[in-house]
């Protein structure tokens, strides 16, 4: 005899007895398209990058204010920090306060926050992208989660007002996940 006539899980024509799947939901019931598990670990994703977006998005903002460049007045007028590069002088530079007519080869520091906030907020659309999908909500949650890595401080009110709709969602429908 063989394995497949001792398993009662196995039929005669060689398939596999799941068992009785559960219940889809009724009309008018919510419907997610992933379970809870995978929904609370999109949600984590989405928590870490709206801090990661809403820290750069500081950071970018400080380093405007103090450069002065958002209002018209000057702090240092005309001075950036550099990283790297060769000063006019043909001193090395590794990090400094210089004119931009004054270094060469060098990386502003202001250039870098924008490029990371650009790459951290790209990841954080793509995270609340996909926490919005995975729940089905509708076009307004998804203006709210793009508009969070936008606006300074926007984003940790964002991720809270976030955190409370996707608990009340998982508690209100707790049977609205996909079958697997």
């Amino acid at each position: 005899m063989t394995d497949k006539q001792h398993d009662p899980e196995i039929r005669a024509h060689g398939e596999i007895d799941l068992g009785t799947p559960p219940p889809r939901p009724g009309k008018g019931r919510r419907r997610y398209l992933g379970t809870h598990q995978q929904i609370r670990s999109a949600f984590t994703f989405y928590r870490v990058m709206a801090f990661i977006t809403g820290i750069f998005l500081l950071i970018m903002v400080a380093k405007i204010l103090i450069s002065g460049s958002l209002f018209g007045w000057h702090m240092w007028p005309g001075w950036e920090i550099y990283i790297g590069g060769t000063t006019q002088a043909g001193e090395a530079n590794s990090i400094g306060f210089h004119r931009p007519d004054t270094v060469v080869d060098a990386r502003s520091v202001s250039t870098l926050i924008a490029q990371a906030h650009g790459v951290a907020y790209i990841v954080y659309l793509v995270a609340g992208f996909r926490l919005w999908y995975m729940l089905r909500w509708g076009a307004a949650r998804m203006v709210l989660i793009v508009s969070g890595g936008l606006v300074p401080f926007f984003s940790f009110f964002v991720e809270r007002k976030v955190a409370a709709l996707v608990q009340k969602d998982l508690e209100e429908n707790p049977d609205a996940a996909s079958r697997y």
